[in-house]
């Protein structure tokens, strides 16, 4: 008999934390420093006497900052200065926030060319708050509760595209989001796939990584092909429960209502919350599931 639905759990905390444990364990100070937002306090600092009029937001996580439209991760810094002080350390996380902070210009503007820009194109799934937290935001409708949107993805950080970039642009939606996925999808070449059993039938997949694409490779076609190839079915249900998880099962799984509960847990633990909506992905495309599939899920 395979492995229940139970193993997720663990799973996930395998797939998603293997890369930081390490470093945590090698420097127990510095993932303090880390998690318990010291090192965001220190920026914070730092971007009160040194770029006063940059507007700043202090995300949930104490592992990222969010300036205007782009967010830092803090995980590279941390391992940075983890063991310097004074004004060494001060001159390295400088280093790191002046790109964002300070305005920079390109020729014919304060905004990339399509050309330059497109290269780190990349597409994203963003719950619907963040239109309402970011109006000008570029986007479209996917679901109830998601929204397409598009990251100019960096090593260290990313910005979501919104209305003046697109507009500087002078190119239609499709084109972006089409090149956003070809992008995500050559990226993705090395994107971690486990497949396990579901008990007396049925079997399951789960892709989890902290790259904050996890969830948008729901997107990706080359990436659901391989997970619907791998799960040995014509189609699939498929959920998105936070930015860095993706899970899906065969339609016959014998514990179809245990991986639904279990993905609406993570949706409702995060981070990252995405949606606890079921699809269905086969060779036509990604749908809703139907009232009739989700109350076979245990879902009304």
């Amino acid at each position: 008999m395979g492995k229940k639905p139970e193993s997720l759990t663990r799973r996930f905390i395998l797939a998603a934390g293997a890369t930081t444990f390490a470093s945590m364990a090698a420097g127990r100070v510095r993932a303090d420093d880390l998690r318990s937002g010291a090192l965001r306090d220190e920026i914070v600092a730092i971007l009160r006497s040194d770029f006063p009029g940059v507007a700043f937001t202090l995300d949930p996580d104490p592992r990222q900052i969010t300036l205007g439209n782009k967010t830092l991760f803090l995980d590279n810094l941390n391992a940075m200065v983890a063991d310097l002080t004074g004004t060494r350390r001060r001159a390295v996380i400088l280093d790191f926030v002046r790109p964002v902070a300070s305005p920079t210009t390109t020729k014919g503007g304060t905004r990339e060319g399509f050309l330059l820009a497109s290269k780190r194109l990349r597409i994203q799934l963003v719950p619907n708050e963040y239109r309402e937290q970011a109006p000008d935001l570029t986007c479209r409708s996917f679901s109830e509760r998601l929204l397409v949107a598009y990251a100019l993805d960096e090593a260290n950080r990313y910005q979501l595209v919104n209305r003046p970039i697109f507009d500087a642009w002078g190119v239609d939606q499709s084109t972006i989001e089409r090149i956003a996925i070809e992008n995500l999808a050559q990226a993705s070449g090395g994107a971690e796939i486990h497949i396990s059993e579901t008990g007396v039938r049925g079997k399951y997949a789960t892709h989890a990584d902290e790259s904050s694409y996890a969830g948008a490779r729901l997107l990706v076609p080359m990436v659901m092909d391989q997970i619907r190839e791998g799960l040995g079915t014509p189609s699939i249900v498929v959920t998105v429960p936070t930015r860095d998880i993706l899970i899906a099962w065969t339609p016959d799984s014998a514990e179809k209502v245990s991986l639904a509960r279990t993905a609406a847990d993570f949706m409702q633990r995060g981070p990252y919350s995405r949606s606890r909506e079921l699809f269905s992905y086969s060779a036509t495309g990604l749908r809703p599931l139907t009232p009739f599939e989700l109350s076979q899920h245990g879902r009304s």
